[in-house]
């Protein structure tokens, strides 16, 4: 079930839903005879035929993931279009999404330990570096989307359950490919404001590094278990304004290493072009993640 050409021939039996959009609805299922659960997610077409944007999401998602193959991203398995539905076959993430550590983590009362934050940000990153050199935006880089396999369920300690961990990127509906060189940058407003760059909420053209800030809005909400910017109200022009300002609350230096710290800090830069870029933060990654595991002791 390694192709992704359009098939019919396969016999899907729902087990339950997993998650529910406007216009879709993901499913685990089992694939008959293949034998494999996977995520079905199911587009209603009929309700947005004349929505040209969202169906432009749908195929954007099927077009983008096969041009990606890497041990981070989510894969695209099969694809099918009848009836006005589109099916879409993706790798069935086991212990849900990273949602998950940061509330349990935040139902305890613990912090997560500083060489798991390292492994998801090489995780993280690694995947971006095969993205962006592939020339694709990703857009919507929040927990929600960053899917979680490896959990070891039966272990109790929670540094235990998490250490080993792997996490794989997905959801690539506002995703963008910039191939073409007379498209570099980008201006429509897509994704979750919560993790959306200055940038982006400013309406102005973003690029490449706008992923970089969003990737670290996540790598900040696993040391603080909130999000840089989350605020206690819903007031979205106070929200907007500390984003665009670069307001946030600073990571506790006598908790995690300063590395963590000026890592995290040095990517939620307000002004785009004084982000590292990808390349320099799989390398930074790299050494924090070595670094953290001679030192770390579990408790």
């Amino acid at each position: 079930m390694s192709d992704l050409e359009p098939e019919s021939c396969r016999r899907v039996v729902f087990d339950r839903v997993l998650g529910k959009g406007t216009f879709s609805t993901v499913y685990r299922a089992l694939v008959e005879p293949d034998n494999e659960h996977i995520a079905l997610k199911i587009v209603h077409l009929r309700n947005i035929v004349n929505d040209l944007k969202t169906v432009q999401d749908c195929i954007n998602e099927i077009s983008n993931l096969k041009k990606l193959n890497h041990s981070n991203i989510i894969r695209c398995l099969w694809w099918d279009f009848s009836d006005f539905e589109l099916k879409i076959g993706l790798e069935l993430a086991t212990g849900g999404d990273l949602r998950r550590i940061i509330r349990e983590h935040y139902d305890k009362f613990n912090l997560i330990k500083e060489p798991i934050i390292w492994s998801c940000a090489v995780q993280l990153s690694s995947a971006l570096y095969h993205m962006h050199k592939s020339r694709i935006m990703h857009r919507d880089i929040k927990p929600a989307n960053i899917f979680v396999y490896g959990l070891k369920e039966e272990k109790k300690l929670l540094y235990e359950r998490w250490k080993n961990v792997k996490i794989k990127l997905g959801d690539f509906g506002f995703s963008k490919d910039i191939t073409n060189g007379l498209d570099m940058t980008c201006r429509s407003v897509l994704g979750s404001p919560l993790y959306m760059s200055p940038e982006r909420m400013l309406h102005q053209k973003y690029y490449f590094d706008s992923d970089i800030w969003s990737m670290a809005c996540v790598m900040y909400e696993l040391v603080a278990l909130q999000a840089p910017f989350h605020l206690n109200t819903l007031d979205m022009n106070l929200m907007t304004k500390r984003i665009i300002n670069g307001f946030y609350p600073p990571i506790p230096s006598d908790i995690y290493s300063i590395k963590i710290t000026k890592f995290i800090d040095s990517c939620i830069i307000v002004n785009h072009k004084f982000r590292p870029n990808i390349s320099q933060i799989l390398r930074i990654t790299r050494r924090g993640l070595a670094e953290s595991q001679n030192t770390a002791l579990p408790s």
